[in-house]
């Protein structure tokens, strides 16, 4: 049996006959608490050489087989995550965290599995890491707003009143289950008010858009080319694009499955003989959109750089040969944005507010609210983030060109 190294969790070779090895990574060697039917999955030469391209510390194959097995076992730590514990409550914030998680009753089971992990899990994760050993009957409202401070600092105030509202949710649920001290915590909680984040007004510029999909086909990275050009041309959320990574379902069999989870996203089937792309029905988007790929620069462009998958999903990480987790496409797109000179202020996230500010500017709030498949223009506003000038501009050439 292969040693186990802590630099490369779940590691395994075997020998083949002309004297190379074979790597793999074994789930089970991973995390003992692994379902004995995953798979191992092999570690081939091409993933190998793109840990190398993608990771300028990485530089030798040793490396890049040790950074491939971390990446997989953090993601397969956090399919278990929760997995078998059971509600119990000792008195710590980590503990009412744990009952507010699992809970069979608990608020929380009743979030899409989207808004837990990028929305719930994290801010659940900094209070349990920071806080977590404090007991909930000594707190007092000193407590909160040291917390709060240092939660948000460096700038992050928007980190810090995510977790104060998850902290509110934690508590209001210990107090309906009469979780000792939760009550009076939640009470003191109420009383207080913090801070709320200013309104995002960075948006995606055509230029960012464009540098990111020359760098990342100059990077080999078409994966995130595609990804890119199609968030902008067409306004559609990243994840409507890579996909999602959702609870395996009872009965459900078939399609990507990792550890307890099964992918649902675009293949390649979505889109037409004519190019034509159809974004199913989902639970953001509530109607079938369509969109004309033919009628869109930014995604033909890349599109006469690249090859599309023959079949499956459209959007596959060339690390890892299976759809990306949007963790981990949000940090390859950065490393690709950084490369492209992008500023560290422009996300992307920001691309769905440049494309319909863009698109709001070119044509009628109305346009704009039904490319981006809203039900309500009030909804779209919140996306548009162009300024007075840009405004006043376009009023002033449709009144000069009225006159004429």
């Amino acid at each position: 049996m292969t040693e186990q190294r802590k630099d490369r969790p779940g590691y395994k070779y075997r020998p083949r006959a002309d004297g190379s090895r074979a790597h793999y990574w074994v789930p089970q060697r991973a995390c003992k608490k692994t379902p004995k039917a995953l798979d191992p999955r092999p570690i081939t030469d091409e993933a190998i050489a793109q840990a190398i391209l993608e990771h300028p510390d990485v530089t030798t194959d040793d490396q890049a087989i040790s950074k491939i097995c971390r990446t997989w076992t953090d993601e397969l730590l956090a399919d278990l995550e929760g997995h078998g514990k059971s509600p119990e409550y000792d008195g710590s914030v980590a503990s009412a965290v744990m009952v507010y998680k699992t809970h069979p009753q608990s608020p929380y089971q009743a979030l899409k599995h989207p808004t837990r992990i990028r929305d719930y899990d994290p801010s659940l994760r900094l209070i349990v890491d920071t806080v977590g050993k404090r007991l909930v009957r000594n707190l007092v409202g000193s407590d909160f707003r040291r917390w709060f401070e240092q939660w948000g600092s460096k700038g992050r105030t928007r980190r810090a009143h995510g977790a104060i509202r998850k902290l509110r949710s934690v508590l209001s649920f210990g107090t309906t289950e009469r979780l000792a001290g939760c009550a009076q915590a939640r009470e003191i909680l109420s009383l207080m008010e913090f801070a709320t984040p200013d309104p995002r007004r960075i948006k995606m510029e055509y230029r960012h858009a464009l540098a990111i999909c020359a760098t990342a086909i100059k990077l080999k990275r078409p994966s995130i080319a595609l990804t890119q050009a199609l968030q902008w041309d067409t306004a559609l959320r990243r994840i409507h694009i890579i996909g999602e990574w959702l609870p395996l379902e009872v009965g459900d069999v078939g399609g990507i499955v990792r550890g307890n989870t099964k992918w649902r996203g675009l293949t390649v089937a979505d889109i037409s003989a004519e190019y034509v792309l159809t974004v199913p029905i989902t639970a953001k988007n509530k109607a079938a959109t369509e969109h004309d790929l033919s009628k869109c620069p930014l995604v033909q462009m890349v599109l006469r750089r690249i090859k599309l998958p023959a079949f499956g999903p459209l959007i596959v990480s060339e690390a890892t040969g299976l759809p990306y987790r949007e963790n981990y496409y949000a940090t390859d797109w950065r490393e690709v944005a950084t490369a492209a000179k992008v500023p560290a202020s422009v996300w992307s996230m920001d691309t769905r507010a440049g494309a319909i500010s863009e698109a709001e500017i070119a044509t009628d709030l109305e346009s704009a609210r039904k490319m981006a498949g809203h039900t309500t223009t009030k909804t779209t506003q919140g996306y548009v983030r162009n300024g007075d000038l840009d405004n006043n501009r376009k009023v002033a050439e449709a009144r000069a060109k009225l006159r004429q």
